[in-house]
């Protein structure tokens, strides 16, 4: 253990200052030593020193900046990595097995969606092919990640779990499919017609059917950056449907953009990882901080790594739009580019957060919770 010897002039609050960087520490010195009048030291006098508190990444922090074992400085751009570590990606859901998509002219408040007629009895095969005479007891959805393109109305994110666990069932696309086929056979002269519609289940919509509906907060609206594609594939059969592109290059390009989709998942998904470290060192970065606030009998530690930590993770959220706003302003609206440009805005806007909210904690008074304690330092040097 260190031990530092008193000089003339020296106080609890001034070695502490100029030795552990910060004076709140004294009574650690206090404690450590088993002094019994904390006013009067003596030039010559031998005191213990505590270690310096310990830094994320193994290295030590004061409140004037990084440390090594010895109390030397360490560079600036050691000091800087720290606030890179707020960062978020986007994690674009799992359309299909996980989540369904439904587009609807009016989003219910409760996100509840009820079929026309719960009690009816059509066939999947003559819901799909527009029968409503009875009405339907079923709802259309679709399995592909940007939904039906053929249909510009709101999109909704359905959560499958959700929906069996309140008793709904999903029909997947080769159960409609196999249904179709049915009716075909038994009615030969809408064969043509089942064919067709056939095609455009399988290659453009991907329509799955649900019967029992979806029940309150089973759906969500999607992020701005699922729209994006969804809108992408919306205007692709806008130009099918003007005959400016054929429909092999509408189904083509439509599988282009799911593939797409599928890319910008994997990176949202590493990226995820590199969200889940931030967490988990703003967690350490935190629990450090209680423990030197009660060490220290002050609310400072804490009250600083508060300050530090919301603006960091402000600054994250805040930047992730404004990254994301500027890669569409550039023509990247989707794809694993989008994904980086939010993340990059990200990590700009939350290391500007972070070191804005470090230089407002430095400069913010200090506000003892031990006054009287406080009070005890003798000004007077020793002597």
């Amino acid at each position: 253990m260190r031990e530092y010897i008193v000089q003339r002039g020296d106080t609890l609050g001034s070695i502490a200052r100029k030795i552990l960087g910060q004076e709140s520490r004294w009574h650690e010195i206090y404690r450590l030593n088993f002094i019994h009048e904390p006013k009067r030291l003596y030039v010559g006098q031998r005191l213990k020193l505590p270690h310096h508190r310990e830094f994320t990444w193994g290295k030590k922090v004061s409140p004037k900046g990084l440390y090594d074992l010895d109390g030397n400085h360490l560079p600036a751009h050691l000091a800087l990595a720290r606030g890179f570590l707020f960062i978020v990606f986007e994690q674009l859901p799992e359309v299909g097995s996980k989540k369904l998509i439904r587009k609807v002219f009016v989003i219910p408040r409760d996100f509840s969606l009820m079929p026309d007629n719960p009690l009816g009895n059509l066939s999947l095969a003559e819901h799909a092919l527009g029968d409503s005479s009875t009405g339907s007891q079923l709802l259309s959805a679709s399995n592909r990640p940007f939904g039906a393109p053929n249909f510009s109305k709101e999109p909704l994110l359905l959560d499958v779990a959700k929906i069996e666990k309140a008793g709904g069932k999903i029909y997947s696309v080769s159960e409609v499919v196999n249904d179709l086929k049915r009716f075909a056979q038994e009615n030969p002269s809408s064969r043509s017609q089942v064919e067709k519609l056939i095609s455009t289940i399988e290659n453009i919509e991907g329509e799955v059917l649900i019967k029992g509906g979806s029940p309150p907060g089973s759906a969500r609206e999607l992020s701005a950056s699922h729209k994006a594609y969804v809108k992408a594939a919306e205007n692709f059969w806008d130009k099918y449907t003007k005959n400016q592109i054929s429909r092999g290059q509408l189904e083509k390009e439509l599988s282009s953009l799911e593939k797409v989709y599928s890319k910008a998942r994997m990176v949202g998904r590493v990226g995820r990882v590199l969200t889940v470290i931030g967490v988990i060192f703003t967690a350490v970065d935190m629990g450090v901080a209680t423990r030197e606030s009660i060490n220290q009998g002050s609310f400072r530690p804490i009250r600083d790594e508060t300050i530090r930590q919301a603006g960091g993770w402000g600054g994250v959220f805040i930047g992730a739009k404004i990254g994301g706003r500027l890669g569409l302003s550039f023509g990247i609206e989707t794809g694993p580019g989008a994904i980086v440009c939010g993340a990059a805005g990200a990590i700009i806007f939350g290391a500007i957060g972070y070191f804005s909210a470090d230089w407002v904690a430095k400069n913010t008074p200090d506000l003892p919770i031990i006054p009287i304690i406080s009070d005890m330092i003798d000004p007077k040097p020793a002597y």
